[in-house]
């Protein structure tokens, strides 16, 4: 199998979609700077060129590459997790990034998709009714567990967040007995209590202000408040790129990461909002299938895994954004600003397709 045989096998319209989210997304960029391309706009071409880089790369390493490798790359970054903890970047009050130099690196966002090769090939080796006995389930929980704990110290309770319920929907899809879940809600609803004197007092205010953003207009609701005015005030066609007031008069905060989906809302209104998310629901829909028609249980547990992280990561942004959930700081798949994210979640969908690559010429051979 050549790499130029691997490389025109990736399938077009995907590749596309995640091509042009983030040129789309430098156009949002362009606009909210008031027409002026700067240098963070250049910064973010570079990093949807290395994005690119790496989507093509991935689709170079044969599958089986991860399965091999799946705990030593999940301990290597667990060590930079430790790393971060005692000697990481500070960066607005979070410790969360490495510095290396040349850039800043983020090891929590990394231990997202390698978490999930990990379970995968953990996942893998069992079957369903296996995966039914209680200890089965002791070490994939504490995979999940270990890094949670490391990124609740950054703080970074989005990317904690993320963790947990992609853990939770490999357990799901791996034969874990319903019953199961509904004693772990039970006993997270019991410690409630305890973990919410473990964040800090952001992040509890958030979580208040989520009941009632007009408690503190000026304060912790602010976020909130701004969103959901950018957002109405665009309606159904936008107030056109380079006119959002609530962008270019500084009222929305974050504007360019967690909630760049409020700044195209402003601009492009309703049509555009949907837009992007009829672009999300074609590539879910993509991986989806990728998921369903790979026979080899590792990879139908990856491709899945991969698929439902992309998934929360979409649905907790704008649900955050529109007020539907409170703040907890998760940028949008491939449109937000930032090169940590961009080139993770290139390299997640770059796994998909070489597992779409190998199944397809498995099954049918190179056309």
């Amino acid at each position: 199998m050549t790499h130029w045989a691997r490389l025109k096998n990736i399938p077009i319209f995907p590749m596309m979609i995640i091509v042009f989210i983030p040129f789309f997304a430098l156009v949002i960029f362009y606009s909210i700077n008031s027409g002026i391309f700067s240098m963070w706009c250049l910064r973010h071409v570079f990093r949807i060129l290395g994005g690119i880089f790496v989507v093509l790369m991935t689709c170079l390493v044969k599958v089986s590459f991860w399965r091999k490798y799946a705990y030593h790359l999940y301990f290597m970054c667990l060590m930079m997790l430790v790393c971060v903890a005692i000697a990481g970047k500070i960066s607005m009050g979070a410790k969360r990034w490495l510095d290396l130099y040349f850039f800043n690196f983020q090891p929590s966002e990394l231990m997202r998709v390698l978490l999930i090769i990990l379970l995968a090939k953990y996942f893998s080796i069992f079957s369903v009714e296996d995966a039914r006995k209680t200890s089965i389930l002791i070490p994939p929980i504490v995979f999940v567990v270990l890094p949670m704990i490391f990124v609740l110290m950054q703080p970074d309770l989005g990317t904690a967040m993320i963790l947990f319920l992609v853990g939770i929907s490999i357990f799901f899809v791996s034969g874990v007995q319903i019953w199961k879940f509904v004693v772990g809600l039970l006993g997270m609803a019991a410690a409630a209590p305890i973990l919410w004197t473990m964040l800090h007092e952001y992040q509890k205010n958030r979580i208040l202000m989520f009941f009632s953003p007009e408690m503190d207009p000026n304060g912790a609701g602010y976020h909130i408040i701004q969103s959901k005015i950018a957002l109405g005030s665009g309606g159904f066609w936008g107030k056109g790129l380079m006119n959002g007031t609530q962008c270019h008069l500084d009222f929305l905060p974050e504007k360019q990461t967690d909630f760049i989906f409020a700044a195209l809302g402003e601009e492009l209104g309703f049509v555009g909002c949907v837009g992007l998310i009829l672009l999300y629901i074609l590539l879910l829909a993509y991986n989806l299938c990728v998921s369903l028609r790979v026979r080899d249980k590792f990879n139908q547990i990856l491709v899945f895994g991969i698929n439902s992280m992309l998934f929360f990561y979409v649905f907790i942004n704008i649900s955050m954004v529109c007020g539907i959930l409170p703040v907890v700081g998760i940028p949008l798949p491939f449109f937000s600003y930032g090169g940590s994210a961009l080139i993770v979640l290139m390299f997640c969908q770059g796994i998909i397709f070489a597992v779409d690559i190998e199944q397809r010429v498995n099954r049918y051979g190179f056309h």
